[in-house]
């Protein structure tokens, strides 16, 4: 059974509880609306993977929030429940990026079984910040399979959860400039109908070239969220129907190493542990080893699972010698800065199928 298919079985579910209950408060709202759906996206509630109660440290006090979502014992997504007997509004929106804020947790789902918000923390700048990347009712659950298979366990683990955010955040900034630009596109599309057919139909294409820029904006605010944008996601930039992505390593022209994997984590780690068996590149680098000019905050390598400044390396898997590689990048992260490690044993590397 597909993400979607499932997420539909739960909306069906879901809702019917809802209508039958609809006064449902924060408890029953938990047991029977979120957590079924935080074990539909591969977190076991039962495991240590899933903290209730985690307690966030807020000036002189500690407050709780409902779920910590964890990998490696570090929160991942947290998670704000409330009743279906209570209307979101905007404090407990700012209650929950509050402490992703404190905790520098990038992820966060707030719902009250009836609505659900997805939040993504903004590292673009020197000051992140929360953005919403999706907001959807209970009916629409399976329509925002995209955005709900960023907060998936595998997507975490993967690094796809950053793929996603980037496709829909793309999404998101043409529509508002769209929005804003209405006015001049459909001056700019009367003008060049009009230089061609006369200014007696100037009116109508005008009225036309606005309702299809609006028709435009639904499109790809729909499609943001949806399966076709995720298939889109996988196959789009020319991965092969065996879901394999390749690494070639090359020294003088010849190949002489090459890693396929499905995943793309799963083909940096494969890269790097050869590197470090085969080529001795430990030798040649300095641990922590931060990519780039060096200067950086991230460490892409290192011998514990932190980066320089002391934060948890969320997003990472261990390679040989007790290493830890930094997963949690964007495809174009993963391939410029893996690229850097063959260069230095004297390697090439290219590559081919997903990337």
């Amino acid at each position: 059974m597909t993400l979607r298919e499932e997420l539909s079985e739960y909306t069906e579910r879901s809702a019917g509880l809802i209508e039958n209950s609809p006064q449902m408060d924060e408890e029953n709202t938990k047991r029977k609306i979120i957590e079924p759906l935080i074990e539909l996206l591969e977190w076991d509630v039962l495991s240590s993977d899933v903290e209730l109660e985690y307690s966030v440290q807020m000036g002189s006090g500690t407050k709780k929030v409902d779920y910590a979502l964890k990998r490696e014992g570090t929160p991942v997504v947290f998670v704000e429940a409330k009743g279906c007997d209570t209307p979101l509004d905007q404090s407990h929106e700012n209650q929950l990026k509050s402490y992703m804020r404190q905790v520098g947790v990038d992820w966060g789902l707030l719902s009250n079984g009836r609505t659900f918000e997805i939040y993504r923390r903004d590292l673009s700048s020197n000051r992140p910040k929360e953005i919403s990347l999706a907001e959807f009712s209970i009916d629409n659950v399976p329509d925002n399979e995209h955005p709900l298979k960023a907060l998936s366990r595998e997507s975490i683990d993967s690094g796809e959860s950053q793929q996603i955010a980037e496709k829909i955040e793309a999404v998101q900034n043409a529509v508002a400039s769209l929005r804003s630009n209405k006015e001049d596109l459909a001056e700019d599309v009367t003008g060049v109908v009009t230089e061609t057919s006369g200014n007696a139909v100037s009116q109508q294409v005008e009225n036309e070239a606005k309702g299809f820029i609006d028709d435009l904006i639904e499109t790809l605010e729909e499609q943001a969220h949806r399966t076709a944008v995720i298939q889109e996601l996988s196959t789009g930039a020319g991965k092969p129907e065996d879901g394999e992505y390749v690494i070639r390593l090359i020294r003088d022209g010849g190949e002489v190493y090459r890693v396929s994997e499905d995943l793309q984590s799963e083909a940096m780690g494969s890269l790097v542990e050869y590197l470090i068996q085969q080529e001795g590149l430990m030798d040649e680098i300095e641990i922590p080893y931060v990519p780039g000019t060096g200067r950086g905050s991230r460490a892409l390598l290192n011998n514990k699972p932190e980066h320089p400044n002391g934060s948890q390396m969320r997003g990472q898997q261990q390679v040989s010698g007790g290493y830890y590689l930094l997963t949690n990048l964007s495809s174009g992260d993963k391939k410029r800065y893996v690229s850097e490690l063959p260069a230095k044993v004297g390697l090439e590397c290219e590559f081919a199928g997903g990337w």
